[in-house]
């Protein structure tokens, strides 16, 4: 009987994909820094933010991705970086066991999706059981990681020939005057921000420890309409413009926002995200 993860039952899409920049140290430590309560990967001063602004990720690019996968109903699913539940909620209502493994209380205690099995475990070291899990996925989370130490973990969780996903909703800079504006008002108060998953070589990076082989890329867009207070809490969220900035430039940034918002004739922002997924199976 072949298990739900195995290579026979899957069909596996290979894509050449666009060139991708070279991969030179993947063991490069993410830069920490403290101001004023708020630090890099502490999501802590965020969460309420996070919970009230991020938006979900399209459905056909998931749907995509649970065939990929080969799931059936009931199947398990480890949710990586589970934060304030999205992803976990719409793996639940695909009808998935799911095990959300955040390490944040307050971003845990934000999430209304009780159906999850929540679990205070990292990528390094989730609590989850040897090859317990048939799909591990990791939604706007993966450059929190250590990938040296996370990939052996997350092969561990898996059971044989099973997926790895890593998507991220990556704005689209240019598809909105609003949006444009934005990046440029933070180029001019903030401009050593930058963000952490922008042109990463993913592929790479998910082959770089020798538990995973890359399987297939995927991108699908979509737009999230936006009121002016969703929008301003979108980068209230943002842990990393949060921290490089600093509660002074931070503040003089979300003021000028805040004024230009006000400024425009319309109630909406059209906030348009390019959806990027790399899959990777565990090597046996």
């Amino acid at each position: 009987m072949l298990s739900s993860c195995d290579p026979q039952r899957v069909a596996c899409v290979r894509h050449s994909g666009n060139e991708r920049i070279p991969y030179h140290d993947i063991q490069k430590a993410q830069k920490t820094s403290r101001i004023d309560n708020v630090q890099l990967g502490d999501f802590t001063e965020q969460a309420d933010a996070y919970r009230r602004s991020r938006p979900a990720y399209p459905d056909e690019l998931i749907d995509m991705l649970v065939a990929d996968a080969g799931l059936a109903l009931g199947d398990a699913v480890a949710d990586f970086g589970a934060g304030t539940g999205i992803m976990t909620r719409m793996l639940i209502e695909r009808g998935f066991v799911v095990s959300a493994i955040e390490p944040n209380d307050s971003m845990r205690s934000q999430a209304e999706v009780t159906e999850a099995h929540w679990v205070a475990g990292t990528f390094e070291q989730s609590l989850l059981e040897t090859a317990s899990q048939q799909w591990a996925i990791a939604a706007q989370a993966f450059h929190w990681a250590d990938p040296l130490r996370a990939l052996p973990e997350i092969r561990r969780v898996l059971q044989p020939g099973c997926l790895f996903t890593v998507l991220w909703n990556n704005r689209s800079k240019a598809a909105d005057d609003t949006v444009s504006w934005t990046d440029a008002a933070i180029r001019r108060q903030i401009p050593e921000f930058d963000e952490a998953y922008r042109n990463r070589p993913w592929k790479e990076i998910l082959e770089s420890s020798g538990d995973f082989t890359f399987v297939t890329q995927r991108t699908v867009s979509h737009t999230i309409p936006m009121s002016r207070e969703r929008f301003l809490h979108l980068w209230k969220s943002h842990n990393r413009l949060n921290t490089i900035a600093g509660p002074i430039r931070f503040a003089a940034f979300f003021e000028e926002l805040s004024d230009h918002l006000d400024q425009l004739p319309i109630d909406l922002i059209n906030v348009r995200y390019d959806c990027e997924s790399w899959s990777a199976r565990r090597n046996d």
